[in-house]
């Protein structure tokens, strides 16, 4: 009687839990899985050469109070990227409106193509002015927006791959204590279709 018993406690309880876990769209799982961290809106996007392009990053699933970030864009840097982009500027998004927050940024410029691209790493630092004035926990979709060129590559005859890579993510409380805000994905993707 006893067997009887713990085998209709693991066919109702398991074999359906199993059957459920197995029958999971990969699709939905990554939407159940959720971005997090400091990532960009898109995964990737299609460009024009020789015109200008603004991007969002956004900052999700903060946990704690914010009062510090630090982090870097590489721009070109990815071993399959061509050296098409051209960064132009970083500005404060819509989320931070307050006065208080402070971007600053440093841009170390590699050697500069002909096109007018290099390969770049942007250094960027964001903080608030007032004590314990940080960002409360939670997500913002509009944190930072970057503005970049693509290089003019109309007479090349194939499509052309580039990235911006956010990389070395750091945040602090106003303590001092460290926040995690690293990027659920990292690279940016940016495809130059030939013409």
């Amino acid at each position: 009687m006893l067997y009887f018993y713990y085998t209709m406690f693991f066919n109702l309880i398991f074999v359906p839990i199993l059957i459920i876990g197995q029958t999971i769209d990969p699709s939905v799982s990554s939407i159940l899985s959720g971005d997090r961290g400091l990532i960009f809106e898109k995964v990737n996007v299609d460009r024009l050469s020789d015109s200008s392009y603004m991007d969002i990053i956004k900052l999700l699933n903060l946990s704690k109070k914010t009062q510090a970030i630090q982090f870097r864009l590489s721009f070109n840097n990815a071993s399959d990227d061509s050296t098409i982009l051209i960064f132009e500027d970083l500005e404060k998004g819509s989320d931070l409106s307050d006065p208080s927050w402070l971007l600053d940024y440093n841009v170390i410029k590699g050697q500069t193509l002909k096109n007018g691209a290099s390969k770049d790493e942007v250094f960027v630092v964001l903080y608030n002015l007032n004590q314990d004035g940080g960002l409360l926990p939670g997500d913002y979709s509009h944190f930072i927006t970057v503005k970049y060129r693509v290089a003019d590559a109309s007479i090349l005859k194939s499509d052309l791959k580039s990235s911006i890579k956010i990389s070395n993510v750091e945040a602090s409380t106003s303590e001092g204590f460290a926040v995690d805000i690293k990027p659920s994905r990292d690279e940016f993707k940016i495809l130059v279709k030939s013409e």
